[in-house]
């Protein structure tokens, strides 16, 4: 929930006019992220593949967003080509926070297998 959280605050901030949010945007925020989370199911298929995992997370976050992003009225019924490439731009900034984030627990990981093997 916290990237998703990050992510919206931080395009809220190129917004051009005064910012309000309401408990129902919060709310949405909330869901998308729990989703995000919910979603990585995928990844846990046997047998799939990591490409083909991550592309359904990706159709699932896009249908969650479209829904979310239809009920807050956030974007037509029929939604721009700008819509989708802010999400593919969103997903890909939050895919590579994890990906780091997974890289460095792994380091860790990886040096206190070390020191415990050497000790």
């Amino acid at each position: 929930m916290g990237t998703g959280s990050f992510i919206y605050m931080v395009l809220l901030l190129f917004k051009d006019y005064n910012i309000s949010i309401t408990r129902t945007e919060i709310i949405s925020v909330f869901i998308i992220s729990a989703c995000a989370g919910i979603f990585t199911f995928a990844f846990d298929i046997d047998g799939m593949s990591y490409l083909l995992s991550l592309v359904i997370h990706f159709f699932l976050m896009i249908l969650i967003v479209f829904l979310v992003a239809l009920y807050n009225h956030w974007i037509e019924i029929f939604p721009s080509v700008s819509f989708f490439g802010s999400i593919c731009l969103i997903y890909i900034f939050a895919w590579l926070i994890l990906f780091l984030r997974t890289k460095r627990d792994a380091k860790e990981l990886n040096m206190l297998l070390k020191n415990k093997k050497d000790t």
